[in-house]
């Protein structure tokens, strides 16, 4: 989920063969919220936890629930794998708004911000979206915004007394 900015649904759709990590740029597909089949690079980062796995039948998920495998439904392997991390995230004593969507959120309100020490804004705006999967600036900006992924500089100087003659 954090390194490819998947949705906790899109995790629970993949298969083996949607895995494309011996291709000069590894990628995947899957099958996301906006569109019947997404396309999406690997970063190195994943592709080498990537190449650790023993890779099943091309048709098996890459995350099972049980061995009914694609057999259950995609809103109850999601919720399996939710109810999962909810008891890692009750024994540390996390609250209700940490959820296993918080990966996405959190991850690319770090990209954003990295990218944002090197890059002006609208080319951090152009590379995430490409990245997120977001189809628009505007859908991109809101989801942003609702995550505070940047934060206002100092405005203090706007309140300083302008009076130079004390």
């Amino acid at each position: 989920m954090s390194y490819n900015f998947l949705r906790p649904i899109e995790v629970a759709r993949l298969k083996f063969e949607d895995l494309k990590i011996n291709e000069p740029v590894p990628y995947l597909e899957v099958k996301t919220k906006n569109k019947p089949l997404k396309t999406k690079i690997i970063p190195s980062v994943m592709l080498s936890l990537l190449q650790k796995i023993e890779f099943g039948n091309p048709e098996d998920l890459v995350f099972k629930t049980n061995d009914k495998g694609i057999l259950t439904k995609e809103v109850n392997r999601r919720d399996y794998f939710s109810g999962k991390f909810k008891e890692v995230k009750d024994k540390l004593g996390f609250g209700d708004e940490y959820t296993v969507y918080s990966f996405r959120h959190t991850f690319i309100t770090k990209l954003f911000r990295e990218l944002r020490k090197e890059r002006k804004e609208l080319e951090t705006f152009d590379l995430l979206m490409k990245v997120t999967g977001h189809s628009t600036l505007k859908a991109l900006k809101a989801y942003l915004r609702d995550i505070d992924a940047e934060l206002a500089e100092d405005y203090s100087k706007y309140f300083e007394d302008k009076d130079d003659s004390e």
